[in-house]
C-alpha cells in the first residue's frame, strides 16, 4: 500500500525541482493528456508493498518506487537537457536541500535508476523516467 505521506512528501520534493526547471508537474488525475505541455514532469508510484516488521508488531514497512517521467514532445529539448533535469530531480531525494521539505519520520529513500528513452519508440513523445526506491516505517495508531 503506498502511504499519503510517501506520495505527499515526493510530491512536494518534484514540485519543487520541476517549478525550478520551469517545467510543469502534471497530476495525471486532473489533466487528460491531450491538455498536457509539450515537456513536463509526470510522477507515479510503482508496484508497492508493506508487511508488519515483526509478529504481533503494530509497526509497519512500505517498501516500493516512485517514478519520474520527463515527457517531451519529439524534438523539444536534446538529451543532454533531459539529463541534466534528470540529475537535478534525483538529487532532491538523496541530500536534504535547504529550500526542501524536511525528511518526515520513518522515510528514507534508496536507490535510483534511470531509463532513457527506447530509440526505436514511434509516435510524438519520449520519456525519460527516473526510479526512486524507498522504505518507509511507522506505526499504527492505537484507539483514541
Amino acid at each position: 500500500m503506498l502511504s499519503d505521506i510517501v506520495w505527499n512528501d515526493a510530491y512536494a520534493r518534484a514540485r519543487l525541482v520541476a517549478e525550478e526547471q520551469d517545467i510543469p508537474l502534471v497530476d495525471v488525475l486532473m489533466q487528460p493528456p491531450e491538455d498536457r505541455p509539450p515537456v513536463h514532469w509526470r510522477m507515479e508510484a510503482q508496484a508497492s508493498h508493506s508487511d508488519r516488521l515483526g509478529a504481533g508488531e503494530d509497526a509497519m514497512e512500505e517498501q516500493g518506487e516512485i517514478a519520474l517521467h520527463l515527457t517531451v514532445r519529439i524534438g523539444r529539448i536534446s538529451t543532454p537537457d533531459a539529463l541534466t533535469y534528470c540529475k537535478a530531480m534525483s538529487i532532491a531525494f538523496r541530500v536534504e536541500l535547504p529550500d526542501m521539505p524536511q525528511w518526515p519520520v520513518g522515510l528514507y529513500y534508496d536507490g535510483q535508476s534511470l531509463y532513457p528513452p527506447d530509440p526505436d519508440t514511434t509516435g510524438n513523445w519520449a520519456t525519460m523516467s527516473l526510479m526512486i526506491r524507498y522504505r518507509y516505517q511507522d506505526r499504527t495508531e492505537p484507539p483514541a
